[in-house]
């Protein structure tokens, strides 16, 4: 068993706060620009669609369509080498945005094209991880 402590995320940084704040939640968030609409990820201080600053957050259907995804046979963190194997996933979200994460699922049960839904993982009262598994609906 590793004894390296896993990375946190930094919960108050002010591009990503609001999306870890919904997490907490249990809601699924994304940035929208103020100027033009854009939906992105992963969050960025200036849109690259109209290449202006601002976004707002909008909550999102936490439900999508596993778009591609790699299995992990060996750690590229030590911290992470407990984890093994593990599959990483880019889940095409219903609104459109794309976004990876690591799969809650029989790993010989991914299948490209598959419905997802997220998972709220909760570490602790500051983290709460959004993970993907298979929706059975």
């Amino acid at each position: 068993m590793s004894t390296i402590e896993k990375p946190r995320p930094d919960v108050d940084d002010p591009i990503v706060a609001g999306y870890w704040a919904a997490t907490r939640e249990g809601r699924l968030v994304v940035p929208r620009s103020t100027v033009c609409g854009y939906q992105l990820w992963p969050p960025e201080e200036v849109c690259p669609n109209c290449l202006q600053p601002g976004f707002e957050w909008q909550e999102v259907e936490p439900r999508g369509t596993l778009w591609s995804y790699a299995v992990y046979h060996r750690a590229l963190d030590p911290a992470f080498a407990d984890d093994v194997p593990y599959a990483v996933g880019l889940v095409e979200l219903e609104s459109g945005v794309k976004m990876y994460g690591i799969m809650r699922a029989d790993l010989d049960a991914l299948r490209v094209g598959a419905p997802v839904e997220a998972v709220f993982e909760r570490l602790d009262d500051e983290v709460t991880f959004v993970r993907w598994r298979l929706d059975e609906d």
